[in-house]
């Protein structure tokens, strides 16, 4: 019944047929349901049972675990900070402490219905707007052009979405999409022309056409303003102190901080909870000794006001000289680094139970997706490698720096440079980035040797920006269009490495 209908609609733009211009936009509904009738006549190719429209639907079915991790997290965190409960948000945070506790929570009167509910209405008419606005664009140009509609966009109108915040307007989805796919792919020539990845374009252009909602607070609901006032409410009946405040700062935004931070007030701040268990309690004592004088006060023992005094007191003072206004942001980084708090423990990263973008968020989904697309074979495993090895040393590079190459110890130097490396791992969206992005097969290297450089890069470039960019935290969207313009250079070179090798090889006996 559907090959008859699609026979008739096909016969409709036959040659002289009113239709006819129209027929790559029925040959595209055609084979989204079949295969294509004919096989390829021009140029050299690869006979293989795995054409471009099952290869995209294999790196659909590869995401589909962020997907299912977009809805759930998207839907988990609108639910809690929509809410303007309180004992509520303070039941969840309780519950953080383990799984079985985590899924109690969302199990209780059925909640994980409602939970479902609020992300399935954030993220899936983001993906309809994507879709559509996204297909309309690659038919208008396919028609112009008398070309089959590509499968490309199957693949990039999933992606788009999962790199989007849950609180951007869908006009402005449906703006992206067209702006970015006709500047990053159709320009170029379409699916397969394009030299940078269309969905990372497409975000790039909503980054800077409208930086405040695509950065800031909006990382969680549906609503911002509803987002903003549930947590006025719930601050403010809750009666926590404002350093313990609800927050809905990522944990990205945590650890942008200024220079102005070193990692002795971080550490002075955890040692209240870890005691002796920080990096430079030694120096922290001798300073303690000098501003507590002949007071009874006991290091790693101090009330709130004292912590906050003893960090914020001159140096002249004994005190550690930070200012005033940047005690919260040390505060919330001294958390971040060493996991303490609610929501900072590294499972909850790893997991996924962070505010980000919706399908960003879960390292663990990102693994799964890792693995079905090198089953499939649909990526490359040496930018994935490159890439997570190019990250890790930068980062390390940093962490050992600020230790082996200061004074103190590295007590003194600015905190973000003594992060530990391998939360750089699985924070913001570097996972994701490196499962899905930097694996695009079009927009990325093709020689082996390559592709390892290309991922290196990535990995540094992403790195390099997350610890010097004071007004960009997340640094994954602008290091994979950076390699994307590198790829073609290092293809290149590798292809002169590899003909070099080849002449030095002695030529063998007929």
């Amino acid at each position: 019944m559907l090959r008859k209908f699609l026979d008739y609609q096909m016969s409709l733009t036959e040659k002289n047929k009113v239709l006819k211009k129209f027929r790559p936009a029925f040959a595209a509904l055609d084979t989204f349901f079949y295969e294509a009738p004919e096989n390829t006549k021009n140029g050299p190719h690869i006979r293989d049972a795995v054409d471009t429209k099952r290869w995209m639907i294999l790196v659909v079915v590869a995401m589909i675990p962020v997907i299912i991790m977009a809805i759930w997290n998207t839907g988990l965190q609108s639910f809690v900070y929509s809410s303007g409960d309180y004992r509520l948000m303070d039941e969840y945070l309780g519950s953080l402490g383990s799984l079985n506790d985590y899924f109690a929570f969302a199990a209780k009167n059925d909640r994980w219905m409602t939970i479902v509910k609020e992300g399935a209405l954030a993220f899936l008419p983001v993906v309809l707007v994507s879709y559509a606005f996204g297909g309309i664009t690659e038919m208008i140009f396919a028609v112009a052009r008398g070309h089959d509609i590509a499968e490309g966009f199957l693949v990039t109108g999933m992606l788009y979405p999962l790199v989007l915040p849950p609180t951007i307007p869908l006009w402005m989805v449906a703006v992206g999409v067209v702006i970015g796919v006709t500047l990053s792919k159709e320009l170029f020539g379409g699916t397969g022309m394009n030299i940078v990845n269309p969905a990372l374009s497409c975000r790039a252009f909503l980054f800077f056409a409208y930086p405040t909602r695509m950065s800031g607070e909006v990382w969680v609901g549906r609503n911002p303003v509803v987002v903003r006032e549930s947590l006025v409410k719930m601050n403010a009946e809750s009666g926590r102190p404002a350093i313990d405040g609800y927050s809905q700062a990522t944990k990205l935004n945590d650890f942008n901080v200024a220079p102005e931070i070193k990692q002795i007030h971080v550490d002075a701040i955890a040692s209240n909870n870890l005691g002796e268990n920080v990096r430079h309690f030694d120096v922290l004592k001798e300073y303690f000794a000098k501003w507590n004088g002949a007071g009874d006060s006991q290091l790693g023992q101090l009330t709130a006001d004292q912590l906050r005094s003893f960090v914020t007191a001159p140096i002249a003072e004994g005190g550690l000289g930070l200012s005033v206004g940047d005690y919260s942001a040390a505060y919330d980084f001294s958390a971040l680094q060493y996991g303490l708090g609610e929501t900072s423990g590294n499972w909850l990263f790893f997991l996924g139970n962070k505010l980000g973008s919706m399908g960003e968020t879960s390292t663990l989904a990102c693994i799964i997706g890792a693995l079905l697309i090198l089953y499939f074979g649909v990526g490359s495993w040496r930018t994935m490698v490159g890439f997570a090895a190019g990250a890790f040393g930068a980062a390390s590079l940093f962490q050992w720096g600020s230790t082996l190459l200061a004074a103190d110890g590295g007590a003194w130097t600015a905190a973000q440079f003594g992060f530990p490396a391998y939360k750089m791992l699985i924070l913001g969206g570097l996972a994701f980035g490196l499962v899905y992005m930097a694996t695009d097969p079009v927009s990325s290297p093709d020689r082996p040797g390559a592709r390892w450089l290309y991922g290196i890069l990535i990995g540094i470039i992403a790195i390099v920006i997350r610890y010097i960019n004071p007004a960009f935290p997340e640094g994954v969207m602008l290091a994979i269009l950076t390699g994307n313009v590198f790829a073609p250079l290092l293809d290149y070179y590798a292809v002169l490495n590899y003909r070099r090798k080849r002449r030095r090889v002695p030529a063998t006996a007929a």
